[in-house]
């Protein structure tokens, strides 16, 4: 009996080196990067690195994306899913955060912002928003549009819409979603976003 449980024990010590010693199997996957250095070619792990010539050359992707469509480009962080629709004479581009969503929209027809405002304010009950006029600087384009803040079943959204003003003979709208905090305070995503958007949008 005694030599079963010392046996048993030392089978559950074994295994459990064993988990330890292995990689945990929550893990993402890391990206391969393919790179070429003088016509010669590597592959390394995301946050690897290679040696050429003697030389250390540590290779990591950016935390950042960029979205460079319609009349603006700008960063944003790459765990945003991007989603693209599109059809007779409309665009729209989305980037789904986990708190935070940017919408571009681009028509080839002129269309009035409040068209917009009415039918978000339609889907949520005009007793649960609230509509205000909105001024926002990114860089060096000043966005004027309105801000509607949504309270429904406990849960606080705003929507921020903005038109860019172009002279390209299209209507182009974007659009921030934040789903915010309990005590009713912005997202930490959002703030963080906006703060890159804000250092590298240009207007085309």
């Amino acid at each position: 009996m005694m030599i079963r449980t010392i046996l048993t024990f030392s089978m559950l010590l074994f295994m459990s080196q064993l988990f330890i010693a292995q990689n945990n199997d929550s893990e993402q996957p890391k990206m391969k990067l393919n790179i070429e250095v003088n016509g010669e070619k590597y592959q390394v792990t995301d946050g690897g690195s290679i040696v050429v010539d003697g030389n250390t050359i540590k290779v990591a992707s950016s935390d950042f994306l960029t979205f460079d469509f319609a009349a603006v480009t700008f960063d944003y962080p790459k765990h945003f899913a991007f989603e693209y629709e599109t059809d007779l004479a409309y665009k729209n581009w989305t980037l789904d955060g986990n708190n935070f969503v940017i919408l571009y929209f681009q028509y080839d027809i002129e269309i009035e912002l409040d068209f917009f405002i009415d039918e978000i304010v339609g889907q949520f009950g005009k007793e649960n928003c609230k509509v205000n006029k909105k001024k926002r600087q990114l860089g060096d384009i000043t966005l004027e549009g309105k801000e509607i803040i949504v309270d429904i079943m406990g849960v606080s959204l705003t929507y921020e819409m903005f038109e860019i003003e172009t002279e390209d003979s299209k209507t182009h709208f974007i659009a921030f979603q934040d789903t915010k905090n309990d005590d009713g305070s912005s997202s930490t995503e959002s703030i963080e976003t906006l703060k890159v958007i804000d250092q590298t949008i240009k207007a085309k």
